[in-house]
């Protein structure tokens, strides 16, 4: 009776070692070493699934008939596993199998070992994508960093043009204009005179006009975007004698102010920049709207961008390109690129009819492409 029941205990322990081990998810084999030799003496269906090889292939084989080219590592902890009569670790790559594994032996008799192997490819692949994605963010923002000191140099630059141009033009103008107001009050002023004066008042007048259009058009906040663009393209284009066609689409989905002046911004640096770089004879202006979007598209036929283009700011003789990136981002717009050298260039610069309220951004679509 006693026997019975230990042969019977003995076949519930067979049994239920015999559910753990093909029921386990993660791949398990058993190996006998004699006289130095790792031979296996059975592997679970997930030894099989994840290392490729059918279990009738393997078992009673060798480990180095099996798996001759392995590194050296696996068949390793295996050896060290039983000289120190403990578990042993192991973490690498298997390049027969093409996968990371993670593995753990550990004695199971004298001369008998097993080996509980992880798979950890996706955990990997995921990591060395994060330390990619961390690299580049230290490069995104090393470059924030450089266009934050680069647009602060161009905005004094900016402003220190501004002012000598205040300076040297209307400045010298009411000066004279001062003196010969003076001149006037002190004697009789003839017609002549009196012109002349006019003329220089007119002369500050319009001077004072165009420092005006500079710095902030007041055709953008009293008409609209359409119209600005427009009259951008004729102050800009037509004195460098460039040709130019503007489409401004239908008005039913407007865009509020703070949008437009990005637009406005954005478009009339690459007008300067078709003027500076491109060696175009025409360009063409279109604005697009639909519903939640506003697009605004310069086409040029100049000599176009290098190839392989790239957004780094430093790569095109500025970072202009790279600002209205950065500058479109935050809103949940994009800037997509399309150039062949020596066939012209296209950009398209995408935002939303409203400013996203904050903490709120849409999903910009960033691309550049060579056509």
């Amino acid at each position: 009776m006693e026997t019975r029941m230990k042969r019977q205990e003995k076949g519930l322990d067979e049994l239920s070692y015999r559910i753990f081990f093909e029921r386990t998810f993660d791949p398990i084999s058993l190996y006998e070493v004699e006289a130095g030799k790792v031979r296996f003496i059975d592997v679970n269906p997930a030894y099989e699934e994840v290392m490729g090889t059918p279990k009738e292939d393997i078992v009673g084989k060798t480990f180095l008939e099996v798996w001759p080219d392995v590194e050296p590592c696996w068949h390793d902890i295996i050896m060290k596993c039983l000289n120190t009569e403990g578990s042993v670790h192991c973490e690498s790559y298997c390049a027969s199998i093409g996968k990371y594994l993670e593995a753990i032996a550990f004695p199971i008799l004298p001369d008998r070992v097993s080996v509980i192997f992880l798979d950890r490819t996706r955990w990997k692949k995921s990591d060395e994508k994060l330390r990619e994605k961390q690299k580049e963010l230290l490069d995104y923002r090393e470059e924030l960093r450089e266009l934050a000191a680069q647009l602060t140099l161009s905005e004094e630059k900016t402003r220190r043009s501004i002012a000598g141009q205040i300076h040297d033009s209307i400045g010298h103008s009411l000066v004279t204009l001062l003196h010969k107001l003076q001149s006037l009050r002190e004697r009789g002023c003839s017609k002549e005179e009196l012109d002349n004066a006019i003329e220089s008042v007119e002369t500050v007048i319009a001077q004072s006009r165009e420092l005006i259009f500079q710095v902030s058009p007041p055709t953008l906040y009293d008409i609209g975007l359409n119209p600005a663009l427009e009259s951008l393209a004729e102050h800009l284009l037509a004195p460098q004698g460039i040709s130019y066609d503007f489409q401004g689409g239908n008005l039913v989905h407007q865009a509020d102010d703070r949008i437009c002046v990005l637009l406005y911004q954005m478009t009339r640096e690459l007008l300067i920049n078709v003027i500076k770089h491109a060696k175009a004879s025409h360009v063409s202006i279109r604005v697009h709207r639909g519903p939640g979007k506003i697009q605004v598209v310069v086409e040029d036929d100049g000599i176009g961008f290098p190839s392989p283009f790239t957004f780094k700011w430093g790569k095109l003789d500025g970072f202009g390109l790279f600002s209205i990136r950065e500058r479109l981002h935050p809103i949940g717009g994009s800037i997509q690129i399309i150039s062949e050298p020596g066939k012209g260039a296209t950009v398209a610069m995408t935002a939303p009819l409203n400013m996203p309220s904050h903490g709120e951004r849409g999903e910009p679509l960033d691309t550049a492409h060579n056509s």
